[in-house]
């Protein structure tokens, strides 16, 4: 399929409707520039939970990790200032 994108004023791209309706309506999409071609394909959110799933670990434990790294990165910027 081809079909011509619009970028705004604001760096906004509008993709056509069509596109979108073949791609099963996604509401993100991964972004890269590979040699001068802008590549974008559909990207999911996933929420904590199911990122410790797919890991294997109990979300407490992620989100218990999440929280130390944000405060050793919060000491981390103290120490410096």
């Amino acid at each position: 399929m081809r079909a011509l994108a619009k970028l705004t004023a604001k760096n906004q791209l509008t993709l056509p409707k069509r596109v979108v309706d073949a791609l099963d309506h996604p509401t993100h999409f991964r972004v890269q520039v590979h040699e001068g071609v802008l590549l974008l394909w559909p990207g999911r959110l996933v929420t904590q939970d199911q990122q410790a799933k797919a890991a294997g670990i109990p979300p407490e434990v992620l989100r218990e990790a999440e929280r130390l790294v944000r405060e050793r990165a919060e000491q981390a910027q103290l120490t410096k200032e």
